[in-house]
């Protein structure tokens, strides 16, 4: 069966890279598995001989069932001393884990030098000593089973023999549900961690449960007995439990470990991840476009009849792992009916939550977007249906063109004030993401006295700064639509077919320098102020201002303190023209006669 199959090349591939480090670094190999065992053995002492304190504070005298050497100790002797005891086991346990994460490190870097290569990636190092303390931990673990298997196969073998039944046909039932299920068998890999976790908690209770059956209906062990494997059953399985996960983690970083640790084997790409392969299996439905019969009666509410046609073609997204198909339903004695399938991955999965939640609200309807006509799952795979009119075709306008008119229609849209407060609670605008570490920073890598001059003088007008930005109305940004998803209609209407990205941010933010430098603002904001009343007050330079912060959190972010740098002159010229008495009056002068001199602000910027 495919479990035990994988199971049994898992050990094979563990046993041949333990091979490699007893062969290279024998010495610390052999220290972190006795390091692993002492640190389980003490960390299973300590927290058992407490009971056996509770249990002499309990009594009048020294329990029958406790060792006959104690009978000649007095009791407060021997809570004490079992006390003292407690503490140092747990000591031990602490350095023994100490020890033995310094002891993986050199182990792991002495097999990486040997190996002789050049670093792989960048997490090297981290990989290499979490595989060799893993699959040295794993083999301490087979020690520790093996130990353990042996004791309760002297004290007590009907328990031993609950526990190995109820492994092998835990295990045995896992593959025989999911043999010949690959659905199952993936949802399985996905929630491996939460299964084990679960199987290894009800391995416990089934075990527990047979003690008390065998003390109620059978002669049943002695006490003691009956304690020390109740807690080293638990403890076993504890380990068991982990073993399984570091076999996990190890799986998942196979041929990275492969790379680092075998002179013969380089770093190659891992085989596809099932969920990742079924999305592309979704392309069948160019072949296939019944499969969309149950999606598009959901929408619809309605059956469709058997005289209904329905073809699919897969269309260029211009995004990863976001697949998009023109799909045209004929209805006998009806229009053809066009919609635009887009289907997410799973890690596109936000991207899908915001564009639904956008297109859903009424501020979604007025921007220009298709309509959303339904969300469901295919596959398990979000699904949004757009509706997509036979007209619609790629936008072919120039670049600048193209993003002047999203800009504008964006820019007319004012936000709903129920989507405004969800994306408040969650998500910081422009000015509340600026902060004072921003010009420290920026002090630090300043070229000449004059660029200190203008952080010292930003710093302080930070106030004034904030207070500006937090005046200007808010407008839906959506930043990264692909050319592919821009469409126009017959009456040359611009359509955005990808909102995965959308966020509410003060009007100016995320507009290019590039067209700013161009002195393209003025054309924008007029054409967005004739259908938006509260943006007629607003002087320009404020959405300038916050056109230029919008630029030098960008550059901040990425770390170009040079162009960040380069942005503070225009940024306080702007302040400037706010805050002058005449400020209104000269930014509406701009506003009828133009923009700024472009050419000082390709200097400033």
């Amino acid at each position: 069966m495919w479990l035990y199959r994988l199971a049994s090349r898992h050990l094979h591939w563990s046993a041949s890279v333990l091979r490699k480090f007893f062969r290279f670094v024998p010495l610390p190999t052999l220290s972190v598995v006795a390091l692993t065992l002492v640190s389980q053995f003490a960390k299973l002492l300590a927290f058992f001989l407490p009971l056996k304190v509770i249990i002499l504070i309990g009594s009048t005298g020294i329990p029958h069932y406790f060792p006959d050497a104690w009978a000649a100790f007095d009791r407060d002797f021997l809570v004490v001393a079992l006390s003292f005891t407690t503490l140092l086991f747990y000591l031990v346990h602490l350095l023994a884990e100490r020890l033995l994460g310094a002891t993986a490190a050199k182990g792991a870097a002495g097999v990486v030098e040997r190996s002789r290569k050049l670093a792989l990636f960048s997490n090297q190092d981290e990989v290499a000593s979490q595989a060799y303390k893993k699959l040295a931990a794993g083999l301490a673990t087979g020690v520790l089973t093996a130990l353990l298997g042996v004791l309760f196969a002297i004290l007590y073998p009907a328990f031993l023999a609950v526990m190995v039944a109820y492994v092998v046909g835990v295990s045995a039932v896992i593959s025989l549900v999911t043999q010949k299920q690959p659905e199952r068998r993936v949802k399985l890999q996905e929630n491996a961690k939460n299964l084990i976790g679960l199987l290894s908690g009800g391995g416990f209770l089934l075990l527990f449960a047979f003690m008390v059956t065998d003390f109620l209906l059978w002669e049943g062990v002695s006490f003691m007995v009956a304690i020390i494997s109740l807690l080293l059953s638990r403890q076993l399985l504890n380990r068991v439990e982990s073993m399984i996960k570091d076999a996990l983690w190890l799986h998942d970083k196979r041929l990275q470990i492969n790379a680092i640790f075998f002179t013969g084997h380089r770093l190659e790409t891992g085989p596809e991840n099932p969920r990742h392969r079924k999305l592309w299996e979704l392309l069948t439905l160019v072949d296939r476009p019944e499969r969309l019969i149950p999606l598009l009666e959901h929408v619809s509410g309605t059956a469709l009849t058997v005289d209904s046609t329905l073809t699919c073609r897969w269309r260029q997204s211009g995004l990863i792992d976001i697949l998009v198909f023109d799909v045209e339903l004929r209805v006998p004695g009806s229009e053809p009916q066009g919609f635009l399938l887009k289907v997410f991955d799973s890690r596109h999965k936000k991207a899908a939550l915001n564009e639904a939640e956008l297109l859903a609200s009424a501020t979604g309807r007025a921007l220009p977007a298709p309509e959303l006509r339904g969300v469901d799952q295919l596959e398990r795979f979000d699904v949004h249906l757009l509706r997509f009119p036979a007209g619609m075709r790629v936008s072919r306008d120039a670049a600048s063109n193209q993003l002047a008119d999203r800009l504008v229609r964006c820019w007319q849209v004012v936000p709903g004030k129920n989507l405004v407060d969800r994306y408040r609670r969650s998500h910081p605008f422009l000015h509340q993401r600026f902060s004072s570490r921003m010009l420290e920073r920026l002090a630090a890598v300043a070229a000449d006295s004059t660029q200190r001059a203008q952080v010292d003088q930003l710093a302080r007008r930070f106030d004034a700064l904030l207070a500006e930005l937090g005046k200007l109305p808010l407008v839906v940004i959506n930043p990264g639509v692909p050319r592919e998803l821009t469409f126009v209609t017959d009456s040359s209407e611009l359509q955005l077919a990808h909102w995965g990205n959308w966020t509410l941010e003060p009007v100016g933010a995320d507009f290019p320098l590039g067209m700013l430098r161009e002195g393209r603002l003025q054309q924008v904001y007029a054409a967005a102020a004739e259908q938006r009343d509260d943006l007629k007050a607003v002087p320009i330079d404020r959405i300038r201002l916050c056109a230029q912060c919008s630029a030098f959190e960008t550059f901040f972010n990425k770390q170009k303190y040079a162009d960040a740098l380069a942005l503070l002159s225009t940024m306080l010229r702007c302040l400037q023209q706010l805050e002058s008495p005449q400020g209104d009056v000269e930014v509406a002068s701009q506003g009828r006669n133009g923009e700024l001199d472009p050419a000082s602000e390709v200097k400033d910027s």
